[in-house]
């Protein structure tokens, strides 16, 4: 069936992954993770939110469940325990196509040989604490990749997504005694969108995790694509995208999420068989306000005073924070304060850093966040 008889209402979606035939770009990635998956080489993946990781993820799994591996997704966001954990991966492996690997799942559950934890996915509800159950069932929730590997000489690919939280709930000593004998047969990508986080996770000599995953970042989705994904879904709608795209990328600037929220936007103020034009982007823009002033005014009232001057300075292009037009115009103080601040930013994901030492640059995670501080926090469209 060609696409555009598929396509039903808005074909762009902001508010959760993409399916993965709706995947954009990422193909050397892609292309990189199912290497990885092939020579058994873990992956450490991170990405600011928003960035499309999960979307990446569920096309890599798509993939490599086509080419007869089991792959399965763990979504650890929210769990603070061993018991929590173990749940959720249960969760995961019952998402298994039917098949052998599912059959293996179904004769280990059987014999005793899996989690032996019920969720509500088993017909009960049982909440495991941090204590030696919920340890003893995360242990054996663990081994399951590596069990039905034995069993069915299937390649195993497991993703952690918001790995992160291991490090609070100081788990990632238990996950690493167990899969650190687990043999090729089984991958684990990492995935995390708490960069700060991640780096501590699998950069600090201290920590269970250090150098055992080779990393992989997504960053901004380049301009040419968007521009195609946005103008095919348009076409395929019978509507025209016109001048007004140019202005949609040029304010977006390859932030994937915001891409797709202002192209959501932009196509439900386009009638069929018209074309955008001004009255239509402004339209779009207009509305938009009401999906982001929550998050903006949140992540400005949560800034310190210098950590506020800070994202003033990155947002107008100033790149030395302790240069003279940083401590005048922006009012950033002298000594170390300032990039104390930076670094702080960093670790929660509102900056991002390119460099090392005197080449350091940052800039703000999302470009359209950065356009309303520069404009004096006021929704404008220059």
């Amino acid at each position: 069936m060609a696409r555009d008889q598929r396509i039903r209402g808005n074909p762009f979606i902001f508010d959760r992954p993409l399916a993965p035939d709706d995947l954009i770009d990422r193909e050397d990635e892609l292309a990189l993770l199912v290497e990885r998956l092939r020579d058994g080489v873990n992956t450490r993946l991170s990405s600011p939110r928003d960035y499309g990781k999960t979307s990446l993820l569920r096309r890599a799994l798509a993939d490599a469940r086509a080419a007869d591996a089991g792959a399965v997704i763990v979504d650890l966001y929210g769990v603070r325990t061993s018991g929590q954990m173990a749940a959720q991966i249960e969760s995961a492996y019952a998402d298994l196509p039917a098949g052998p690997l599912s059959s293996a799942l179904t004769k280990l559950h059987r014999h005793g040989g899996g989690m032996g934890l019920q969720t509500p996915l088993g017909g009960a509800s049982i909440s495991f604490g941090a204590g030696e159950a919920g340890h003893r069932a995360l242990l054996d929730a663990l081994s399951l990749p590596a069990r039905l590997h034995e069993k069915t000489g299937r390649r195993m690919l497991v993703v952690f997504d918001e790995f992160q939280v291991v490090l609070k709930a100081e788990l990632d000593a238990v996950i690493r005694s167990v899969i650190q004998h687990q043999g090729s047969g089984v991958t684990y990508v990492f995935s995390g969108s708490h960069p700060g986080m991640m780096r501590s996770l699998f950069s600090d000599r201290k920590r269970p995790f250090y150098g055992q995953a080779a990393p992989l970042e997504l960053h901004r989705l380049p301009r040419p694509a968007i521009g195609d994904y946005i103008g095919d879904r348009f076409e395929q709608t019978r509507r025209e995208p016109g001048e007004a795209l140019g202005w949609l990328l040029d304010f977006v600037d390859g932030h994937p999420q915001r891409a797709m929220l202002f192209a959501h936007l932009l196509w439900r103020h386009t009638a069929v068989d018209t074309e955008a034009a001004e009255e239509q982007w402004l339209a779009a823009h207009e509305e938009a306000w009401g999906y982001l002033q929550g998050d903006f005014e949140a992540t400005w009232d949560s800034l310190s005073a210098v950590e506020a001057g800070v994202v003033d300075a990155v947002a107008a292009g100033v790149q030395s924070l302790t240069g003279k037009a940083s401590r005048e115009i922006f009012g950033l103080p002298t000594g170390s304060a300032a990039g104390n601040a930076a670094k702080r930013l960093v670790e929660q994901g509102i900056l991002t850093r390119a460099g090392s030492g005197r080449e350091t640059r940052y800039e703000l995670v999302d470009p359209v966040f950065a356009r309303w501080v520069v404009s004096g926090r006021r929704w404008t469209v220059g």
